[in-house]
């Protein structure tokens, strides 16, 4: 309906104006206006039939403004007659390759949204059972076994549906995140179809929600830490790709320029809280095994912390003591089960895991060093000995063969 109104305008326009005469100005202030409402309604269709019926009157403008051709030129600079109705032409070519891919899309993005909800429910279905079973606080073994089993069944779930939004988020967006030039607006209006097909800021959102929700009720594994750190760093590397450009695309439209910040804020937020617990694990890791030190938050005090408390207790503290945290504290659990999180998502350097490693290699040549002088002390002790019992011995016997 809105289409025909349009033609039956572009109509009017052109016999009036075919029976009027017009000034200059006039001619290119309304060949403007036409081209203008012309680029709305591309950007606008919602069909390849749309489409045609714009090529048409595109091509009639066209052909209604040949004469005027040499005045649109020296008017519109730096357009001119042919850039104008080729950008028009663009824009329909673009248009009609975003209602391709949107309609190829649409059959895998519905079935991706269907799992997805399925997954939602499942999760918040999961989230409210472990709340229970906390807020009951039953400490029986058959309690624990169970919380344990909803525990892993809510990771396991959230991490397939975090997959299924990582699918619609490439299906929908790969070739945006990948487009190096900035898009006219036939390839926004494609980009917000595209969106609003996937439902993808609510799908992003409710991921990282869930996300924090998780770790406000579960104790988990260190493997299991890494591997949410690794989704999380994975995801956040794709929004940090998209979300910029999003935001260029959507500048004029205020309410979603809005949620892409706030998506923004909300990967910021999972960031800093998957940050905070593996921190504080790592120091309930310490603190387990009699290693008293004060709370730290990143990489570097981390190291700094570490190495402060090398540096005091190698001054006093036993070699049992020493035997303790290199092989239980530093082997087993740092060096095995949490440096290698920490580094491999950027939370530790190598070169900070190498000092922290360094100072428990001087701290053991102490050890190494005393044992050494022991060693050297009874060498001694005994070729003392050996001296003492034998060198008589030997007199003696020089004496008994000098008297004979």
């Amino acid at each position: 309906m809105k289409l025909s109104r349009l033609i039956y305008v572009f109509t009017f326009l052109i016999i009036a104006n075919i029976i009027l005469a017009q000034s200059d100005y006039q001619k290119v202030e309304e060949f403007r206006s036409r081209t203008a409402q012309l680029s709305q309604a591309i950007n606008n269709s919602i069909s390849t039939d749309e489409l045609d019926s714009l090529k048409t009157i595109v091509n009639y403008l066209k052909k209604l403004y040949e004469d005027d051709k040499e005045l649109l030129d020296k008017s519109l600079y730096p357009e001119n007659y042919t850039s104008a109705f080729q950008k028009l032409e663009n824009d329909i070519e673009s248009r009609r390759v975003g209602l391709s891919q949107i309609s190829e899309l649409q059959e895998e993005v519905i079935a991706l949204k269907s799992e997805i909800q399925i997954l939602n429910e499942r999760n918040a279905d999961l989230l409210s059972r472990i709340k229970e079973y906390q807020a009951i606080g039953g400490k029986d073994t058959k309690s624990l076994t169970e919380l344990r089993n909803l525990v892993d069944d809510l990771r396991k779930s959230l991490k397939q549906r975090d997959e299924l939004v990582r699918s619609i988020v490439d299906s929908l967006l790969s070739d945006f995140i990948k487009h190096p030039m900035s898009l006219n607006a036939a390839e926004k209006q494609n980009i917000f179809d595209k969106i609003e097909t996937g439902n993808l800021f609510y799908n992003i959102e409710k991921t990282v929600r869930d996300n924090m929700d998780f770790l406000n009720v579960t104790e988990l594994k260190p493997e299991d830490l890494g591997e949410l750190k690794e989704n999380q760093v994975r995801f956040y590397n794709i929004w940090k790709k998209m979300g910029p450009r999003l935001a260029d695309v959507y500048i004029e439209r205020g309410q979603r320029a809005g949620e892409v910040a706030y998506i923004t804020n909300l990967f910021a937020q999972w960031n800093q809280k998957l940050d905070a617990q593996i921190w504080e694990r790592v120091h309930r890791a310490l603190k387990e095994n009699n290693v008293q030190v004060s709370q730290f938050q990143d990489g570097n005090e981390f190291t700094r912390i570490l190495k402060e408390y090398i540096n005091n207790r190698k001054l006093e503290a036993s070699e049992k003591e020493f035997d303790n945290f290199e092989d239980i504290v530093w082997m087993r659990n740092l060096k095995t089960d949490w440096t290698p999180i920490l580094v491999d998502n950027g939370m530790l350097t190598i070169e900070q895991r190498n000092e922290i490693q360094k100072a428990v290699d001087e701290w053991s040549e102490l050890y190494d060093s005393e044992t050494s002088i022991y060693w050297y002390i009874a060498i001694v002790v005994i070729i003392i000995l050996f001296l003492l019992i034998f060198i008589p011995k030997w007199k003696k016997k020089n004496k008994t063969l000098a008297e004979q």
